[in-house]
């Protein structure tokens, strides 16, 4: 046979031995693929609470009830968790316990939502009447936008509860929309209260006032039993805290991880 000849049929059989012999290129750029995507979801999913735990912080500090707080509590400590592992670079399991602390989130949303959006009818009803005695424009456009900003917080609650129930940060990011607009309804309703004691003697605004200059004035016009309520619905709705710090920022001060039952086993990690 030519040396030419031969030529041609060795090196197909070369490229074949080495195909063969090769390590699974493919195998390995899916478990890079598979790598990254965890690491986004991961950087994603904590980027996320941040947003979420922030909306309702106050709420729970404020208004909560004794096992929502504790829940929340939890919420707090596996997003702590989250972060641990991701800076192990154990993004899978980071991804595990901020969908964790995400499901508690979901409950604890439906539940002050449901709340909150009572209590802002609630206040609005009580104050009707003497909007609707006094007869002024503004105090009557006040009582409008709190029962619309109510109805829109109830209208996004639906939504959300109607998600598909996997989705959880679509149905979070819909139900902190409702938290806002549900304390803007509640907002509007103390401003209302207030055009009909202060119409006369305001200089501004009550939209223009301060934080402080509110307080003073929601003092004044509520009746005795129930102005420290009041003055709690105004904190709550400046997303403040009645106690010196809210249950976000006493828990990462003292995290308390060993609750988690799984964080024996994340410790074990490398």
């Amino acid at each position: 046979m030519k040396p030419r000849a031969r030529r041609h049929i060795l090196v197909p059989i070369l490229l074949c031995t080495i195909i063969a012999f090769s390590p699974p290129l493919y195998s390995q750029r899916t478990r890079s693929s598979l790598s990254a995507g965890k690491q986004r979801n991961a950087e994603k999913g904590l980027k996320d609470n941040r947003y979420f735990f922030y909306f309702i912080n106050t709420s729970i500090t404020n208004l909560g009830t004794d096992d929502e707080k504790k829940a929340f509590e939890e919420a707090i400590q596996r997003d702590i968790i989250a972060q641990t592992l991701y800076m192990k670079f154990l993004f899978g399991e980071s991804w595990e316990e901020i969908r964790k602390a995400q499901k508690i989130l979901i409950d604890l949303y439906q539940k002050t939502l449901g709340r909150d959006i009572r209590e802002a009818k609630r206040l609005l009803n009580s104050f009707a009447p003497g909007v609707v005695k006094s007869n002024l424009h503004l105090a009557r456009h006040y009582l409008h936008l709190g029962y619309r900003d109510a109805e829109d917080a109830r209208i996004d609650m639906m939504m959300a509860d109607n998600f598909q129930e996997r989705l959880y940060s679509m149905r979070l990011y819909r139900y902190s929309k409702a938290i806002k607009k549900v304390k803007h309804g509640k907002r509007y309703a103390l401003f209302a209260l207030l055009e009909t004691k202060f119409s006369q003697e305001k200089k501004k605004e009550f939209g223009h006032s301060s934080y402080e200059e509110l307080a003073e004035l929601i003092s004044r016009a509520s009746a005795e039993d129930r102005r420290e309520y009041h003055l709690l619905v105004h904190t709550d709705n400046y997303y403040k805290s009645k106690d010196e710090k809210s249950i976000f920022d006493r828990t990462w001060d003292n995290p308390r991880l060993y609750e988690i039952k799984e964080y024996e086993e994340y410790l074990k990690l490398q």
